[in-house]
């Protein structure tokens, strides 16, 4: 059901003398200015705890709290951990669990819900919303630093599931270099662009076939960098975007359309041409050393069961 939700942030230094509707309108993206001047209107933001109105101007270290009528999205919020002691948590997310809090997420997220169990801890990296599998999660400062350092100097080995569309029948690697999309109104979607475009960062990613059936193929992804997106880039530069994706393998049209459709409180499980209702991959092991005793740990989580179904030889038949 719906709950009362109040919800606080400090005015950044670049905010300092804006107007709360357009501080508003470039901190929380997921309401439009007249989205915002309307909440403003029925009372519900306040500036260092006075009632604000569409005059209100902000400065840096203000307080703005925002309440509302809430309900949030429906998610598995079961977490599945695999491993933990006092540094650190393995643990395997389910498929459409946010990592943070992000629109409609505020306590269904995996950040949240971990919180209530493990107690204090902080992301390290983080999974697509639609995607599934394993994370690893830092119980303290020191662990945070020693895994960011591992991640940033490719040390953590990761390996992910992708079910791709059509069939491919040889192991390949690719290596374009991944940047911003020019030629989207989608300021999300990246691309593979030339080696010295603007804000061009070289990525590689291996793919071997583990199943290939008529019209879709089961890959093992191991990307060597860590780029925004890389894996579904890679993949769609090669024609063979993931089976579900919403962004990739669609145009910015049917991207906005899916967007729309969830703004208006429709299901993220939305797909009108018959694809699954997610992208379809699972991060499905990761090989780390220990940060306080260096010994190699490896776990490994099998797909879900969404994905397994769509890999099936007669899947989609």
């Amino acid at each position: 059901g719906d709950t009362q939700l109040s919800l606080s942030s400090r005015v950044p230094g670049w905010a300092q003398d804006a107007l709360l509707s357009q501080f508003l309108e470039q901190r929380f993206r997921y309401r439009d200015l007249e989205g915002w001047l309307k909440e403003i209107a029925d009372g519900k933001l306040l500036v260092d705890g006075r009632v604000a109105d569409a005059t209100t101007r902000v400065h840096r270290g203000q307080s703005v709290t925002y309440t509302t009528d809430h309900r949030e999205p429906e998610v598995e919020l079961k977490v599945p951990v695999l491993y933990q002691d006092e540094d650190l948590a393995v643990i395997n997310k389910p498929a459409m669990l946010p990592c943070h809090a992000d629109g409609n997420f505020v306590r269904h997220t995996l950040a949240y819900q971990l919180r209530q169990s493990l107690g204090k801890l902080s992301l390290v990296h983080r999974l697509d919303r639609e995607t599934s599998g394993i994370m690893l999660i830092a119980r303290n400062k020191k662990t945070q630093r020693n895994m960011a350092e591992q991640f940033s100097q490719g040390v953590i080995e990761k390996t992910y599931l992708a079910v791709a569309h059509g069939q491919i029948n040889s192991d390949f690697s690719a290596r374009g270099s991944i940047g911003r999309a020019s030629d989207s109104k989608i300021t999300l979607r990246r691309a593979v662009v030339a080696d010295d475009a603007p804000d061009a960062q070289q990525a590689r990613t291996d793919f071997s076939v583990v199943r290939a059936l008529p019209d879709r193929t089961l890959l093992r992804c191991e990307p060597r960098t860590g780029r925004t997106h890389q894996i579904r880039v890679h993949l769609t530069a090669a024609g063979h975007p993931l089976l579900g994706d919403k962004l990739y393998g669609r145009s910015d049209e049917q991207y906005l359309t899916f967007v729309h459709h969830v703004k208006a409180g429709g299901s993220a499980n939305f797909s009108p041409d018959g694809q699954p209702g997610r992208q379809l991959l699972h991060a499905a092991s990761l090989r780390f050393a220990h940060p306080t005793t260096g010994k190699r740990l490896f776990f490994e989580v099998e797909m879900p069961q969404d994905m397994q179904s769509e890999t099936q030889d007669d899947a989609g038949r």
